[in-house]
């Protein structure tokens, strides 16, 4: 089994470099966290789309009173809000599409490799795109995934022992 980590900084380019490896030699399933921009050029949405299949779901909102520079630890904290939503960093997040991209997962027993962008703070808590990485692990698939370089030390632990796990620097 192979596991390739594409890491960096926040704001580094570990996304686009990851969805350019992906569609040059991608060949399975992959969850992208496609930026929306408002009026002011500003993220202030993702996305998730699934590849190849191309569906879009709502996946992450701005908290317009959340500022990631200045919030207190417990702002920027994973919360469940209510059944449908929760809250991490600056973000509403859309719980439905980590049960869809499951699903998603679920319906393709096919599919060889697994690319997910991103796992990081939601994921360590215990929700998020978890059961996906780890379902795909016990599988025995090849995982590719995004994670800040500060989430790789706490996500090694979830990772086989035995696996092939390659560490890409983006920045």
């Amino acid at each position: 089994m192979k596991i390739a980590i594409f890491t960096g900084s926040r704001g580094a380019g570990k996304s686009t470099r990851f969805i350019h490896e992906y569609r040059n030699r991608g060949n399975g399933l992959c969850f992208f966290s496609l930026k929306r921009r408002g009026a002011d050029g500003k993220v202030c949405a993702y996305d998730l789309v699934l590849y190849p299949k191309g569906e879009t779901l709502p996946f992450f909102e701005k908290d317009p009173e959340v500022d990631m520079e200045t919030a207190s630890k417990e702002q920027l904290a994973v919360k469940d809000l209510t059944g449908e939503m929760m809250h991490s960093c600056s973000y509403f997040v859309h719980k439905s599409a980590f049960d869809k991209a499951l699903l998603y997962y679920k319906e393709h027993p096919e599919a060889k490799e697994i690319w997910i962008d991103e796992i990081g703070r939601i994921e360590i808590a215990g929700q998020g795109f978890r059961e996906l990485l780890m379902t795909a692990l016990a599988d025995g698939k090849d995982v590719f995934f995004v994670a800040r370089n500060n989430f790789v030390p706490k996500l090694l632990p979830l990772l086989p022992a035995d696996a092939d796990i390659q560490t890409i620097e983006v920045g």
